[in-house]
């Protein structure tokens, strides 16, 4: 079964990715990467050229794509991934899905610098980042369960283990 890392923009979910992948030796699979592979262009790029509504349907087919053909791994998703219904519906019916948190402050201090984040272009971008926190919460707490970004080896040991416990429970998606 896939494990699918939702969550705010800026909280580990790559960097959780890559460390499932490494000691846990699972695929992993990066939205933003494929979304940028599929639209030969910077997320960035794309986002100014065509518009977010545009960006998030690309968004939509590529964890469709990965959904439908991929039966083990991790599934790291773009923050706002799960704001479209259907993908949010698609990831929680098919896979094992992780919401991976971190404080405004973590966030902040991960993403002030960040040149590449499309949402971030506003004028005061941590008071923004603040606001769609707050407006996208609900969103991310539908997940089947959530881990704390801070020590990655420590998240990726707490997700296997809920990963575990989700499939010897009978909780297939």
């Amino acid at each position: 079964m896939l494990i699918a890392l939702i969550g705010f923009t800026g909280t580990g979910k790559s960097t959780l990715g890559r460390t499932l992948q490494a000691e846990y030796g699972l695929p992993c699979y990066d939205s933003d990467a494929m979304v940028e592979a599929r639209v030969g262009e910077t997320i960035a790029e794309y986002f100014a050229r065509c518009g977010e509504a545009a960006f998030r349907q690309v968004e939509h087919d590529v964890i469709r794509d990965v959904v439908e053909t991929a039966h083990l791994g991790v599934l790291v998703t773009g923050g706002g991934a799960v704001l479209n219904a259907q993908t949010r519906q698609r990831l929680l019916q098919n896979c094992y899905t992780v919401n991976v948190h971190a404080s405004l402050d973590v966030i902040w201090g991960r993403l002030e610098d960040a040149q590449d984040r499309p949402l971030l272009k506003a004028k005061d971008p941590r008071r923004k980042l603040e606001e769609l926190m707050r407006e996208r919460k609900g969103v991310y707490e539908v997940a089947h369960a959530s881990v704390e970004s801070g020590d990655p080896s420590e998240a990726a040991s707490q997700v296997m283990a809920g990963w575990l416990r989700f499939a010897m429970n009978g909780c297939t998606v």
